[in-house]
């Protein structure tokens, strides 16, 4: 009787969303699936099987770092004496971020619970207001590259007069050289990668530290991709889900800018000075002002950046991103106009690679949007998850952040050969 039931229920039920993901889900049992989201985006599998095993017993205290508090009974008297497990995990991990990406000592790192969305008005918030005066907008500058550079602008001209130093991108950079900036403007605000667009810059802009304004870059989706030199920005930062796992954002800043006057009106969880790490004289990043750090994705972050250093480091990843990115590429260039990727390739992301299925010539519509959605039901049914483009491009994209695997690599291009020798 319960099972004639169970299988009356399981017909009628077969079509609906709940159980179309659990059969995705047996299929994830039974063979591989291959994750290509833009985030929250794959984390290396190393690292995913790690934290299983110590989920539940973090530094040997019996709970996981998700429930073990970050306070002592002494409170924040000693912000350079780790005295709990949580305290030495975020002591310790900071000095792993700092040697990684060999951050000078006159910057300080703050792990803060916004994502980037957050830091596009934390930056005018923090940098531009240091001589503050009612009813007057600062200047603040923006290298317009794509979709997200334009975020950058619309919430900071909420608090400043923003102008873009170049012409829209398009499907190139400029250098920095040919850059017209205000030299009275606060900063100078870069995206080092256009995830939309797949625009990218791969080199550091030609930026020394004692250049006014200060250089301020969204890392987002190239931090822990390749070694950067840190002492050429004001600020640097970048929100998880990408290089390493989503819920904390990683803001790095040059002491003097730390010493700015923040906007009076800008919120504590937003005013860099008010967190334990941006405290003069000494810094504390286990401290709970302006509240409770992201201690559970700190925790994360160091072990993505115990794997980065057993991998060999930036250097490493760089030379893996670039690999992996140029099979990518060479598979789009070489189906004879049946892909297409228009971006200069100088500037294609190696994070992110945006691709259409060409229409055929004389139509209206340069791109088949029917043979794209075709691509895309056929991946997914073979368990290649998310290679859908932004809503605001469409398309296909890949994201094939560092945690990626040469598997699924090898996986999407030879799908993409066999649908293209199929249509």
């Amino acid at each position: 009787f319960f099972r004639s039931v169970s299988a009356l229920i399981a017909v009628r039920l077969a079509d609906r969303p709940i159980c179309k993901m659990m059969m995705r889900c047996t299929r994830v049992l039974c063979a591989g699936v291959y994750n290509f989201g833009p985030g929250p985006a794959v984390v290396f599998p190393e690292v995913m099987k790690r934290a299983q095993k110590e989920f539940t017993n973090f530094y040997g205290t019996g709970f996981g770092a998700i429930e073990n508090t970050n306070l002592d009974a002494t409170g924040p008297t000693h912000p350079d004496e780790p005295r709990g497990p949580v305290q030495d995990m975020m002591h310790v991990t900071e000095a792993k971020l700092r040697q990684c990406l060999a951050v000078p000592d006159n910057y300080r790192i703050i792990f803060m619970s916004t994502g980037a969305v957050g830091q596009f008005a934390a930056i005018p918030l923090n940098l531009a207001f240091d001589d503050y005066k009612a009813g007057v907008k600062p200047k603040a500058n923006v290298v317009p590259i794509g979709y997200w550079s334009q975020r950058v602008k619309q919430e900071a001209s909420k608090y400043c007069e923003v102008h873009e130093i170049t012409a829209p991108c398009g499907n190139t950079i400029p250098p920095s050289a040919e850059w017209c900036v205000d030299p009275d403007a606060k900063y100078v605000h870069i995206t080092l990668n256009e995830t939309v667009e797949g625009l990218e810059l791969h080199d550091d802009p030609d930026w020394d530290a004692a250049r006014q304004p200060p250089l301020v870059a969204d890392a987002t989706s190239t931090l822990l991709a390749r070694p950067i030199d840190i002492a050429r920005y004001g600020a640097i930062y970048a929100s998880g889900g990408k290089n390493f796992p989503h819920g904390v954002a990683i803001v790095i800043v040059r002491e003097d800018l730390l010493r700015r006057e923040a906007h009076p009106l800008c919120p504590d969880v937003l005013k860099f000075g008010a967190h334990g790490a941006a405290m003069f004289p000494v810094g504390c990043a286990f401290n709970s002002q302006p509240n409770t750090p992201p201690v559970f994705q700190v925790w994360m972050l160091g072990l993505v950046l115990d794997h980065i250093a057993e991998r060999g480091g930036l250097t490493a990843m760089e030379a893996q991103s670039k690999a992996r990115a140029e099979r990518m590429y060479a598979a789009i260039d070489g189906s004879d106009g049946f892909y297409v990727n228009e971006i200069d390739p100088k500037y294609r992301s190696r994070m992110n690679v945006p691709f259409r299925i060409a229409a055929a010539p004389g139509g209206s519509e340069p791109y088949n949007r029917s043979l794209e959605n075709e691509f895309l039901a056929l991946a997914e049914s073979k368990g290649y998850q998310y290679l859908f483009g932004h809503p605001v491009r469409g398309g296909i994209r890949a994201c094939i952040y560092i945690g990626q695997t040469d598997e699924a690599i090898d996986a999407v291009i030879s799908l993409m050969d066999s649908f293209r020798r199929a249509h």
